[in-house]
Parts: structure tokens; C-alpha cells; sequence
């Protein structure tokens, strides 16, 4: 009597520029990254493969290290699957790394925090190359303002001010570890790592400290709409294209 073979679980590490697909989750009548993938993934395999991922991102966001699962009873080299999946995918789509995870690893719920960056190119040249990869503002911003409002959000805090209207989830509360911005050369760049975020959050968090950064609003003003739970009262949804899921924690 033969054993019947079992299906093994494999974690891909994927980089991505968002400029081309309707965001991360699949979407009918939409070109999406999880789409793509499962595609490619079912080309290689022979069989019908499905995916998850550890987060959604939207239309034009990016991804250095975004991960997601799938299952498959065919024992490929780790070598296979790369070298295989990456040339089947777009040049926009890169597999990084794969590795075989316990069954009982889940990509959303082992995870125990993320990060994001968001990147502003601050001068008054436009950029030709980036110009899908950041956001563009010539204005002088003030660095030492808009960091004195990031330390505002450090902890376990409610942002319900900070999310989208079409945000669904239950409790807005979220525990923010790292929140800070950086300059190199002419970008400024938001870091935020938390265990969890809203809808839009970081995008409305980047443009509310924005207004800090152009003495619109001062950052006590910040904390008091953070206080305020009133999503009208905090700034716009900055642009998508300087987003970038950073890396998440298992």
C-alpha cells in the first residue's frame, strides 16, 4: 500500500513596483500582483495554485518585502521556484526568496509587526525616473517639525483619524514601535513599524505631517487630531506612489 502524498506549505518573499496593477488583491476585471503570481505560479507547477498575502496594498504602492503563501504537493529546489517563477513574471514582479513553512505558519497571523516607508523627493526639480516611486513637493519642509509629530503616535494608540472611510476593521487601535523621519540627499523618508494598520493610515498620517512640514498646522495641533478621532480634521490621503510595505515580522 503506497502513502498518499501531502501538500507542503512555501513562504515567497516578493518585491514589486505597484505603478502597473490595481493594488495587491486580486480584483475582477483588474490586473492585480496576486493575480499575476497565482498565474505564474500555476504555469510552473501545472495546477492550479492559489495565494495569500500578508497584507493588501493599493493601487500604485510598492513592495520591497512582501510575503504570502501557497500550498503544492510538488517538491521543487528552492532554486526552481525562483529562477522558474521570475521568469514567468513581469520584470515589475521579482521572487526574492522561498522557503517550505510549518503548516501551522500563517502569513497574517504569525505576523507580529510591520514596517512602511514612505519617500518625499523635497526640492523643486521634478524627477523624470522616481516620478512613480515618490511624491514630489518643492516646498521647504521642516524635518525637525514633522519628526516632533511622528514621536506623537509611538505606543498603542486609536487612529481613527487617520484611516479611510471604506476602512473595515473592527478596533482602530494599533501599537506603533518605530515612527520617524529621515533625510537622504534630496528625499525626506517616513519609517513607521507597528503591529497592525488601517486603511490609508500611513498615507493620511504622511499627509497630515506634510502640513506640519509646511507650517500649516503645528504639531501639538497633530496630537490634538489624533486625540480628536475625526478623520476631517487630519490632512489628505498623500499619493500612493511613495508608499512601500517595507518588511513584515514573523
Amino acid at each position: 500500500m503506497t502513502s498518499q502524498s501531502t501538500s507542503m506549505q512555501y513562504k515567497l518573499c516578493v518585491e514589486y513596483d505597484g505603478t502597473n496593477y490595481f493594488g495587491w488583491q486580486k480584483q475582477k476585471n483588474q490586473i492585480t500582483v496576486q493575480e499575476t503570481i497565482e498565474n505564474a505560479l500555476s504555469l510552473l507547477l501545472k495546477e492550479r495554485v492559489k495565494i495569500l498575502g500578508a497584507g493588501r496594498t493599493d493601487t500604485g504602492v510598492h513592495a520591497i518585502n512582501q510575503y504570502c503563501t501557497f500550498r503544492t504537493e510538488k517538491n521543487l529546489p528552492d532554486s526552481a521556484f525562483i529562477f522558474g517563477l521570475n521568469h514567468l513574471l513581469p520584470r515589475d514582479i521579482r521572487i526574492k526568496r522561498v522557503e517550505r513553512v510549518p503548516d501551522n505558519f500563517h502569513v497574517i497571523l504569525s505576523a507580529k509587526k510591520k514596517t512602511y516607508i514612505y519617500k518625499i523627493l523635497n526640492r523643486f526639480e521634478p524627477t523624470a525616473l522616481e516620478r512613480n516611486r515618490c511624491w514630489h513637493i518643492y516646498g521647504e519642509l521642516n524635518l525637525d517639525a514633522m519628526n516632533e509629530t511622528a514621536n506623537y503616535i509611538i505606543g498603542r494608540k486609536d487612529f481613527r483619524s487617520f484611516r479611510s472611510s471604506l476602512c473595515s476593521r473592527l478596533t482602530t487601535v494599533r501599537t506603533v514601535y518605530e515612527s520617524f523621519w529621515e533625510r537622504e540627499g534630496d528625499y525626506l523618508i517616513y519609517n513607521i513599524t507597528a503591529d497592525g494598520f488601517l486603511h490609508n493610515m500611513v498615507r493620511i498620517l504622511v499627509g497630515t505631517m506634510v502640513d506640519v512640514g509646511m507650517g500649516k498646522i503645528k504639531p501639538i495641533d497633530f496630537y490634538k487630531i489624533l486625540e480628536s478621532g475625526d478623520r476631517k480634521r487630519a490632512g489628505k490621503t498623500a499619493p500612493p506612489q511613495g508608499l512601500y510595505l517595507y518588511d513584515v515580522f514573523y
